[in-house]
């Protein structure tokens, strides 16, 4: 075997670190296991060194280093735990259809994560095209909300609070989540993958107190729910809604509802971009359903917000209007200090936004253009959110007639948003421009709007 192009092995970094092995003690345990064998193996810290800065040993030195760092940490280690994996894309068959089971075991669904991670970091094709299966929505929803509940011994009834791996995760969750809100999921995926992968993953499989084990289940579904956005918001469908399934189970392990509850919302949002509007609200009502009495107001208007969204998609008027005087009702009364970290970002201007998504696609104009402009705050509203708000104001002044605005707003969205790598903001600007050559073909500022857009995204094709 050759070296991987000398990426860092971070996996076996980190497997190391867990078992509390220096370089000098990972050589002399091989060499002690392997004494008075056929072949013994021979190492020197240099050699481990070399492994660490992205080295590949010949066989049969990965099989023993898995070996000696599973009998230290009394558990199996396999080659993909330590960066040594032999890549086999018929298992991609498994994954592809246990990804969107709902799994009876916690450590299952790690796994799943984990090797999900693995195929998506390396484009492994049969899983990045992966579809969304609308047919998967019964048994996941049912999945979660009747599996069994999870033992906790009654001395640890509540959950603890501190744990230094936890909250090492949720902040570094949380930086990863502003640069999606500011970049788009195509800047950060790549990097967050590899932090779940060596980094999550390592804890997940360790052994922790019960109370903290929650915490560390807790931190790690709010990665996986990143995972999901990411992938989504980049156009891998499959992927993202494969995270937010295996997320769903970190969540249950975590005894955290209102997690597991956010994964459904995710899903709820994803389903109704696709065009499968009934999964849409059926996972934004499963949402509500397994929160019941333990939400807080932020939290339900959230999910309250994306029913609403989706039973606008389906032309629903009276549906989408009880689900939105609802959600503004439920946040009028919201304390904010009551709300976990996550849902921060749920602001005024964020319903506002969700209102005006709703009214764009019921074809209230009136009502659209009122809601955008609630939607941004000047000083604080992030560059993409504010990118695609105007997008959807753009199309409300293109419906009612007034082209000169619709292209002035669409043109400083595309302005706006420079860089911003995001499969769902392009189609918001494709299905624009499709709209406006539409409405006015020969216009010149319809042609004017065509040659901004291929400037700024080259890569779009012309008839675009």
């Amino acid at each position: 075997m050759g070296d991987t192009g000398r990426q860092p092995n971070r996996r076996l970094a980190a497997v190391m670190d867990e078992a509390g092995v220096s370089n000098k003690g990972l050589a002399r345990r091989m060499m002690d296991a392997t004494a008075g064998t056929p072949e013994p193996v021979r190492a020197d810290h240099n050699d481990v060194r070399k492994w660490l800065d992205g080295m590949v040993p010949r066989a049969p030195k990965p099989q023993v280093i898995a070996e000696v760092l599973g009998r230290k940490l009394g558990r199996r280690i396999g080659l993909d735990d330590i960066g040594f994996e032999q890549i086999d894309p018929s298992g991609d068959d498994s994954l592809v259809t246990e990804g969107l089971a709902y799994q009876a075991e916690s450590a299952r669904a790690v796994d799943l994560l984990r090797q999900l991670t693995d195929a998506d970091q390396m484009d492994r094709q049969q899983v990045v095209e992966a579809t969304w299966r609308p047919d998967a929505a019964p048994q996941i929803i049912t999945g979660y909300m009747f599996a069994a509940p999870v033992l906790i011994d009654p001395q640890f009834d509540e959950p603890l609070r501190g744990s230094t791996a936890a909250a090492r995760i949720r902040k570094t969750a949380g930086n990863f989540m502003e640069m999606d809100f500011e970049f788009g999921g195509g800047h950060t995926r790549r990097m967050l993958i590899e932090y779940f992968r060596d980094q999550v993953v390592p804890l997940l499989r360790r052994h922790h107190p019960e109370p903290i084990r929650r915490e560390v289940f807790g931190a790690a579904a709010e990665v996986a729910q990143l995972l999901g956005w990411t992938a989504y918001d980049v156009g891998r469908h499959g992927v993202a809604m494969r995270y937010f399934t295996q997320g769903l189970r970190l969540a249950r392990e975590a005894e955290d509802d209102m997690l597991g509850a956010r994964m459904f919302s995710s899903l709820s949002h994803q389903a109704n971009y696709l065009g499968r509007f009934t999964d849409a609200v059926n996972y934004a009502r499963a949402a509500q359903s397994a929160t019941i009495g333990r939400a807080t107001s932020t939290v339900s208007a959230m999910f309250l917000a994306h029913e609403a969204r989706a039973l606008a998609s389906l032309g629903d008027k009276s549906g989408t209007g009880r689900a939105l005087s609802q959600a503004e009702k439920l946040f009028g009364t919201r304390d904010p200090d009551q709300d976990p970290e996550w849902v921060k970002y749920f602001d005024a201007f964020e319903l506002a936004g969700e209102a005006s998504h709703c009214f764009r696609d019921l074809g209230d104009w009136r009502q659209t253009k009122v809601f955008t402009e609630q939607a941004i705050d000047p000083a604080s509203t992030p560059p993409r959110t504010r990118a695609f708000i105007q997008m959807v104001s753009a199309a409300g002044s293109l419906s009612s007639g007034d082209l000169e605005e619709a292209v002035t707003l669409a043109s400083h969205a595309v302005e706006l948003a420079d860089g911003l790598q995001s499969a769902r903001y392009i189609r918001y600007l494709t299905d624009f421009h499709g709209a406006l050559a539409k409405a006015a073909p020969e216009h010149q500022l319809a042609h004017g709007f065509g040659e901004l857009l291929h400037r700024q995204y080259p890569a779009l094709k012309r008839s675009v």
